[in-house]
């Protein structure tokens, strides 16, 4: 029973655009929404099946006022961070698998940018050097189709972005042997890039209550 579990193909979806992720994981007919989490069921959302008059909307608040959910936001540390460290963790992770996971699409659009023109220049150079000595060693370890990875230079803006479209597939089994080689490695590498997170914008509302409670 167990091994024809783990015989099973697992598929894996993960898009990040705009600063917002997704993550969506599909276990034979099984399709399940990792990230972002879905909200619970309320007792508004089932009055009308139940025969209930729904309850009027409430009124709008300012956007100010509101943080704006599932955004998130990508620094150029962690850029650096996951194209020069990550590649070596993929190769233990990789190791053995005998080019039996495959990858569709692969989609990573890099935009490489800051408030020092020279340090952003520098930032760009590592980042192809990183793509340049990774790339062909994931392309032999993995099969790869509708690959598109491109790097974008700009001075005028202030802060780096990223879209990436990735998708995953392999059997249970493979992913079992990738996280026993692997797993310690990754978790430390998870956390690692979640330190360098930039720090989260609050909103104007936000600010002026903590100033009005400083004075």
């Amino acid at each position: 029973m167990l091994a024809a579990l783990l015989a099973v193909t697992a598929q894996i979806r993960a898009v990040y655009d705009q600063g917002e992720a997704s993550l969506w994981v599909r276990y034979g007919p099984l399709k399940l929404q990792i990230y972002p989490p879905k909200p619970p069921k309320t007792e508004e959302s089932e009055a009308p099946k139940k025969g209930k008059k729904p309850r009027k909307p409430k009124k709008e608040k300012n956007a100010e006022d509101t943080p704006e959910k599932g955004k998130l936001s990508i620094s150029a540390e962690q850029i650096l961070y996951a194209l020069e460290t990550l590649p070596p963790i993929l190769g233990r992770a990789l190791d053995r698998t005998r080019r039996s996971i495959r990858v569709r699409p692969l989609k990573i659009h890099l935009l490489i940018a800051g408030g020092d023109p020279a340090g952003t220049a520098l930032l760009y150079g590592r980042a192809q050097a990183a793509l340049a000595a990774g790339m062909p060693f994931l392309r032999q370890a993995v099969h790869i189709r509708e690959e598109d990875i491109r790097l974008f230079l700009d001075f005028q803006r202030t802060q780096p972005d990223c879209t990436a479209d990735i998708g995953v597939s392999m059997r249970c089994w493979t992913a079992a042997g990738i996280f026993l080689r692997a797993g310690g490695s990754l978790v430390k590498w998870i956390l690692g890039f979640r330190k360098l997170a930039p720090p989260s914008r609050k909103k104007p509302a936000e600010e002026k209550q903590q100033n009005a409670g400083a004075a």
